[in-house]
């Protein structure tokens, strides 16, 4: 048994008449702000008339996104649904036309002179919102024109929103054939997942060929979503002037090319950490030094499997044994059935956790099949959900949501939480070897894995920007990367060739990858606080989620003594995770 979530709280139903009144109060407020044109930029408006805007402007924002999002998640929850994918495409329609009407508003935030911005950060009035201000004037050098940006904001509905849209609704119908056992079955993508980590050779075989084979049938719709998402990006470099291909990701991050830099070469620096754990992993499987493609997920030890409420109460437990407080808002989430855990055929791919105003409480999307990974990752969301509880005590929606990069804090805090329990319930070695296995796994994946996806994308934005690319010139460039990061400890299989075609990603936000791979090094900085300082920690932990999107990445660092500008703090990462190797290799050489 798994849960389905409940969306009625947001509104009760895809015909609910109060979803059309949002959006005509949201379009009615919009147009009233227009009395303040050029007041902002100008510095005219005093504290109190400049409080008001930012008020209105939350509310629209409100509003607006209480909508969008709900017809995302009816989306999400069945992608073939033809009512919920015409309200979807209505909520899209309808927010662009109202954003339209506010853009000048950002552009005067953004673009006001630096004597009228210093009038207003050093104004207490207005403390809520001198972070809002201070990171809109990070855009101040790549805005455009207000005409300019309504026509960009308008051409996103049929530019880069729509191929994401294509890209979701397409994949997420695909169904494989396969034959496992001589029985022949047809699954969606959620029930080819877990067949990733099936103990059987044979069929994790399979199971690699069929799914990146059903992509590569398609290959022609697929490459002209990622054909065109290079080119779309590649225009607003252009238009925007931006000096750099990632500029966009780093601006909408908060953090500094120089940081991200730096923390990219200290991974690429440690891809022997990848290449290390699969030779020992081969070992271990008996085949030597050189794991095969398929078997790079393949379950350590004895499989185990987890009931929906087995795997509820362990997360729960774990979560409630760190910290009374943050167990509760866990609890609460399953008690509120914000949580959609069931597999379904016409389900959106991948796991989610949506949090849309400080006042509507987040939703978790996942598809649980009672694997390890997947106790992981409901771990992992009901994180996401706690940081947004935390957030949305004390921020305002303009500061309410933090920046990708910091963005995965709780939720890989609290995979660590689940792996500290697990530590406790497993005593003998081969399960200690499977848990050390998992964490490795979950590392490799989330750093070093999402650092080459970045440096993929980065070549084939950057080549994909001025011609078209086949979906064989993708490929290549992917065997290049995959062969850097995991040199000779891996046989992949030649299908696995399209594995760049499977991640949404790349499709969904321009260079979204880093942020995990940043955040997991962050939070192993941060649990190693923890596990410095005990208890006193948990105190200082909550003020960083407490503080959503109000701070800078380096200032919530710097906050608990960490200085992520310093190529140490990520090396110190990746010092506790060879630890974990060595162990783990250890362990291996006693199982063989």
């Amino acid at each position: 048994m798994t849960a389905k979530w409940d969306l009625s709280f947001i509104y009760q139903g895809y015909s609910d008449p109060q979803i059309d009144k949002d959006l005509e109060k949201a379009e009615q407020l919009a147009d009233q702000l227009a009395k303040y044109r050029k007041k902002i930029v100008s510095g005219d408006l005093n504290s109190l008339e400049l409080n008001k805007v930012f008020e209105q402007l939350e509310y629209i924002r409100n509003l607006t996104m209480r909508a969008g999002s709900y017809g995302f998640l009816l989306f999400a929850q069945e992608t073939t649904n033809e009512d919920y994918k015409t309200l979807y495409g209505k909520m899209q329609q309808k927010i662009t036309d109202i954003s339209n009407k506010l853009i000048w508003a950002y552009l005067e935030i953004s673009k006001m002179p630096d004597e009228v911005a210093s009038g207003y950060l050093s104004n207490p009035e207005l403390r809520n919102y001198h972070h809002y201000i201070e990171v809109s004037r990070l855009n101040k050098p790549y805005l455009l024109s207000e005409s300019e940006e309504k026509i960009l904001n308008m051409k996103n509905l049929v530019g880069a929103n729509a191929w994401n849209n294509l890209y979701d609704e397409y994949t997420a119908a695909f169904q494989f054939e396969i034959e496992i056992e001589g029985e022949k079955k047809m699954l969606s993508p959620g029930e080819m997942y877990p067949l990733f980590r099936d103990p059987r050779p044979g069929v994790r075989e399979e199971v690699f060929k069929k799914y990146y084979q059903k992509y590569a049938e398609n290959s022609i719709p697929i490459t002209h979503c990622f054909n065109n998402i290079w080119k779309d990006h590649g225009q607003n470099i252009e238009l925007r002037n931006y000096p750099e291909t990632m500029t966009i990701a780093h601006v909408r991050n908060q953090t500094e090319e120089v940081i991200v830099t730096t923390m990219m070469v200290v991974i690429r620096k440690n891809y022997d950490l990848v290449q290390d754990y699969y030779k020992a992993k081969a070992k271990l499987l008996g085949q030597g030094n050189k794991i095969k493609g398929s078997d790079l997920y393949a379950p350590i030890g004895k499989d185990i499997k987890y009931a929906w409420e087995e795997a509820r109460n362990l997360v729960l437990e774990a979560y409630s044994e760190f910290d009374y407080e943050i167990g509760e808002l866990a609890k609460g989430l399953f008690d509120r059935n914000l949580i959609d855990s069931e597999i379904r055929k016409t389900k959106m791919t991948g796991a989610f956790c949506s949090a849309t105003t400080p006042s509507i409480d987040p939703v978790i999307h996942m598809s649980f099949n009672g694997t390890p990974d997947s106790v992981s990752t409901l771990a992992h969301e009901l994180g996401h959900g706690i940081h947004d509880l935390f957030a949305g005590r004390k921020q305002t929606i303009l500061n309410y949501h933090p920046p990708l990069v910091v963005a995965e804090t709780a939720s890989v805090f609290g995979e660590q939480i689940l792996i500290k329990k697990l530590l406790k319930i497993m005593k003998d070695d081969e399960a200690k070897l499977k848990l050390i296995a998992s964490q490795l796994e979950d590392a490799i994946v989330t750093i070093s894995r999402q650092t080459m996806y970045v440096f993929w994308e980065k070549e084939c934005h950057e080549l994909g920007a001025r011609r078209n690319l086949s979906a064989q010139e993708m490929g290549e460039l992917w065997d290049k990367f995959v062969s850097e990061a995991y040199g000779d400890a891996v046989e992949f299989l030649p299908e696995q060739t399209w594995n760049w075609s499977t991640i949404p990603h790349f499709i969904l936000t321009r260079f979204y990858c880093y942020a995990y791979s940043f955040g997991m090094l962050f939070v192993l900085g941060l649990y190693q606080k923890y596990l410095e300082q005990g208890k006193s920690f948990i105190p200082k932990y909550k003020e960083i989620l407490s503080a959503g999107g109000s701070h800078f990445p380096v200032d919530l660092a710097s906050s608990v003594g960490l200085d992520i500008t310093n190529p140490e703090f990520w090396q110190a990462g990746f010092d506790y995770l060879k630890n974990l190797l060595k162990e783990f290799q250890e362990l291996v050489n006693k199982q063989i």
